[in-house]
């Protein structure tokens, strides 16, 4: 199994905005859970565990989508 990406978050700036829970994710996207793993697991998300709990870079997510609509 592939490791999430060794991702730092900030020091001193832990604005909520910034990181999402794999569920907010899945809302956020309108993606299976299945999707959400494969998209962290391959590395096109940016992920960060923070004990147990995975998070995930919403500006990686942001690219991903805005890479995916097609748009430039």
């Amino acid at each position: 199994m592939a490791s999430t990406a060794e991702c730092a978050a900030p020091e001193g700036n832990q604005d909520r905005g910034e990181w999402m829970t794999v569920i907010e994710m899945q809302e956020y996207m309108r993606a299976s859970r299945n999707k959400a793993y494969d998209l962290i697991w391959s590395g096109e998300i940016d992920s960060y565990r923070l004990g147990r709990k995975l998070l995930v870079s919403r500006a990686s997510v942001d690219a991903y989508i805005e890479s995916r609509s097609g748009r430039k």
